[in-house]
């Protein structure tokens, strides 16, 4: 969010075409390919971090060896990071025309106020739908990235129990998830009622 904030205030500028680029490039990078990159330049090439996540059926196991993790989420987070920029700037962009933004200019007021009181505020309305979408995808994990970094995560649990027709466990996946999805619309309409004062008072 404060990438596609950047770019939109820089618009036109090399800061925003460079990051506009950067972003378009992990955008269309799929996963598996951007997966394999970071476990050749940081497994092999510079052995910084381990090329397996860690290993363990409890919970302190798995978050035990944090540079385990780093791999796998950054793979995880340069797609998601790309993709809410882009949105993000765009929702600025948008606001920056608004009536609202001129007259608060008119008033006095300064560009870092009225893009952090106003333009911001607003600008995270639609965002909000998007965080609400992807809570589900945070609690399932990801297939591609849990199987080739070999993290127990619920994506690759479910791809096992589908694999060797472990129905009780499918079942299981399929609940959370779908409970994963209820909060991120519950928490999505909250969103919406912080955000805009408007909604409130519908309420």
């Amino acid at each position: 969010m404060p990438l596609g904030l950047l770019q939109a205030v820089r618009r036109g500028k090399a800061s925003d075409y460079a990051l506009t680029g950067l972003a378009f490039l992990l955008y269309a990078t799929p996963v598996f390919f951007l997966g394999l990159i970071m476990i050749i330049l940081f497994a092999q090439v510079f052995p910084v971090f381990p090329a397996e996540a860690p290993q363990g059926e409890s919970v302190g196991e798995l978050l035990g060896d944090f540079t385990g993790l780093v791999l796998p989420v950054v793979t995880m987070a340069f797609g998601i990071v790309a993709m809410f920029s882009r949105y993000m700037r765009s929702a600025v962009l948008d606001n920056l025309t608004e009536e609202y933004v001129r007259t608060a200019m008119a008033k006095g007021q300064s560009s870092r106020r009225i893009l952090v009181r106003h333009v911001l505020r607003n600008a995270l309305i639609p965002l909000a739908t998007l965080l609400g979408l992807y809570l589900p995808t945070l609690f399932s994990g990801a297939l591609v990235v849990e199987s080739m970094f070999n993290y127990p995560g619920m994506g690759l649990l479910f791809w096992n129990a589908a694999q060797g027709s472990d129905f009780p466990v499918l079942l299981g996946v399929t609940l959370v998830v779908g409970i994963a999805t209820v909060l991120g619309s519950l928490l999505t309409d909250i969103f919406y009622a912080v955000l805009d004062p408007r909604i409130r008072s519908v309420a």
